[in-house]
């Protein structure tokens, strides 16, 4: 019987570096070399078994006036703003690259990728009556799902006896963001489409580790989420933007949250 059991696990090992062997010897590996202008920025490979992160450019590499959408295996010059399939023709920055992404515009097992930067003035500007960002970290906010859809309730009944459209009413953005302080308010500077910033913490907080600039703060109130002590931040003068803000700073907001 004891036999018979070691027998079975010198099987299983013999399996296992079999099949550990002839997984390595299918594994394609490809130089993937990250390029601005004539600089290399970063290099590494990757496999079908090995993925790497993309480096995360400065805003000192950035233009002004141009957005940084991430790393491209195209003529970066090639990719209009507008283009419909935008999303499908770059890896955003600081994002995981995978084999599968980049394999097939490999030349000599190398892939050069560029950053991918397009004039503010050709990306359509898309209509939101306000767009919401809350951050989706309840340990440390206290603010959850739940949380979120009786305020999406309470702010539609609101706008809608204040006589604001149905239509004005579906483009609003109620959108979550997840990590740390740095990694969730570095993604709103990437979105640039954020009003107001809910349930992060003082405007000190958010322009030190999160990394904003104070212009990007236009004005800062308190939110107590049960016993935590939060704020909502106002990134924007837009009229709509303005008008919901006023809303969150209402009784019947802050009752949401107490």
């Amino acid at each position: 019987m004891i036999r018979k059991f070691i027998f079975c696990l010198l099987a299983l090992f013999i399996v296992g570096v079999t099949t550990s062997c002839a997984a390595k010897a299918f594994e394609v590996e490809l130089n993937v070399v990250f390029m601005y202008e004539d600089e290399i920025i970063a290099y590494d490979t990757v496999t079908q078994f090995k993925n790497i992160k993309s480096p995360e450019l400065t805003e000192a590499y950035i233009p002004d006036g141009y957005k940084l959408f991430g790393w491209t295996w195209l003529n970066p010059d090639s990719i209009r703003g507008n283009d419909p399939n935008i999303s499908e023709k770059y890896i955003g920055n600081g994002k995981m690259v995978h084999y599968d992404d980049i394999d097939e515009y490999a030349e000599n097992t190398t892939v050069i990728l560029r950053p991918l930067m397009i004039d503010k003035a050709e990306i359509p500007v898309v209509y939101h009556y306000v767009v919401i960002a809350w951050y989706d970290k309840p340990a440390t906010s206290g603010v959850d799902a739940a949380l979120m859809e009786q305020l999406q309730t309470s702010l539609y009944t609101y706008l809608r006896a204040n006589n604001v459209s149905e239509e004005d009413i579906a483009t609003i953005v109620i959108r979550g963001y997840t990590g740390n302080v740095g990694t969730s308010c570095g993604q709103i500077m990437e979105d640039e489409d954020v009003d107001i910033m809910l349930g992060w913490g003082s405007k000190d907080n958010v322009m030190g580790t999160g990394g904003m600039k104070e212009s990007m703060i236009k004005d800062t109130v308190s939110l107590k989420v049960g016993e935590k002590n939060r704020t909502i931040h106002r990134l924007t003068d837009k009229e709509t933007a303005m008008f919901v803000y006023e809303w969150l700073q209402s009784e019947e907001c802050r009752n949401i949250f107490a």
